[in-house]
């Protein structure tokens, strides 16, 4: 009787080809908490100067968070084993995200070598895996060379910044990235004569962040509450304003985006996946930016704070929208092809134009202008979900 294999080589999973189910296994579970650590840290580094500058800092870094997870993502979708070495991998990966978490608090600051070198550690795993894979899959390599070509690059600029004083430091950082954001369409028509995404386990993988994204914002605003010495009824209204927002962003997520599979085409994969960056990145936004509504006893805040919240919003749900048109429709599909999408974007254009006329505006008629907004495209949801005729 033949026993399973200590290691296993990595081939391509050809289970959406085959119409087989896959599930996100226990591992995946535990590799995204890590990720929490260093979310929470930018998110609340983000609460504690909520403004302009402090949030192109803060996209600078989510971005190569982000980026360790889509890559290991991506890498699993393609060559999942249930060796040893899986776990191994996955080991040594936690260890890298768990050094960033540590180090990304002060990463534009005094951490930022550590930081660096975190990040290209975590890379350079994932690196090794790509090449691994690419070794052994001849119909992967000519993917495979562009990913390990361009990955390298970024890798070799990030070791290389540390030699290099702030701020260019961090200009090469933004290059490097730059160049992570890009390879991947090098490699469009490739990725085109490879197995299919697995539409059982991708969205259900990527639905599994999203909650850890909306997680940590509830966790963000109950813990901003729960520090306040002196709790009045402004404070109480508040937070729930805040958390209203924040269950109605996973509502429309999860009832529009998560229960359906991106259009069956490379194109449409690949927007479905990148489209989930700005929608993240917004999503804390928001939640950092609720975290200083609760927190605060006046009924008025700075311009600039009301500014960013109402963008966020806005440029959230309008990412929502483009999402949503790289889905796949179903026969049964209760959603319009147009005006899903479109309602999205409109409330989210108002989100942002609103943002020139709220400056002195009480912030609980602010917060219901948001929850209306959203709220919105949460009836539009479940007018059409509950009207929809099925068969008995």
């Amino acid at each position: 009787m033949a026993r399973r294999p200590l290691f296993e080589k990595p081939t391509l999973r050809i289970d959406e080809d085959l119409n087989q189910e896959r599930k996100v296994s226990w591992i995946e579970l535990f590799y995204d908490l890590v990720f929490v650590v260093s979310i929470a840290e930018i998110a609340h580094k983000l609460a504690a100067d909520y403004s302009f500058t402090t949030f192109y800092k803060f996209i600078l870094l989510f971005i190569p968070v982000w980026w360790v997870w889509i890559n290991s993502t991506y890498y699993n979708e393609r060559f999942e084993t249930n060796g040893l070495e899986n776990r191994i991998f996955y080991f040594l990966k936690m260890l890298a995200i768990a050094a960033m978490a540590v180090y990304i608090h002060d990463a534009l600051g005094e951490t930022s070598v550590q930081f660096a070198l975190a990040y290209s550690g975590a890379r350079l795993i994932l690196l090794g895996m790509w090449m691994r894979a690419t070794y052994y899959s001849k119909r992967f390599r000519p993917t495979g060379y562009r990913y390990i070509i361009g990955f390298s690059i970024s890798i070799l600029l990030f070791i290389g910044s540390i030699f290099v004083e702030p701020p260019m430091r961090f200009v090469i950082w933004g290059i490097a990235l730059t160049i992570d954001l890009l390879v991947p369409f090098t490699t469009l028509k490739l990725e085109a004569q490879l197995p299919q995404f697995s539409k059982s386990k991708l969205p259900e993988r990527f639905g599994l962040f999203i909650i850890i994204v909306l997680g940590e914002s509830i966790v963000g605003i109950v813990k901003g509450l729960a520090e306040q010495h002196h709790l009045d009824s402004h404070m109480i209204s508040n937070f729930v304003l805040g958390f209203s927002i924040a269950f109605g962003l996973w509502w429309i997520y999860f009832d529009f985006i998560a229960r359906r599979n991106s259009k069956p085409t490379t194109a449409s994969s690949f927007a479905w996946g990148y489209l989930h960056l700005p929608f993240v990145i917004f999503v804390t936004a928001i939640g950092s930016g609720i975290l200083v509504l609760v927190s605060t006893e006046s009924h008025y805040l700075p311009a600039e704070v009301i500014i960013l919240m109402c963008l966020s919003l806005g440029l959230c749900l309008i990412t929502l929208g483009l999402i949503e048109t790289t889905l796949e429709r179903l026969p049964n599909e209760f959603t319009h092809p147009f005006w899903s999408p479109a309602i999205k974007i409109i409330t989210g254009v108002i989100s942002i134009i609103l943002m020139f006329f709220c400056y002195s505006m009480d912030l609980h008629l602010l917060m219901g202008l948001m929850i209306l907004l959203v709220g919105i495209n949460m009836l539009y949801g479940a007018y059409g979900w509950f009207t929809q005729k099925i068969n008995e």
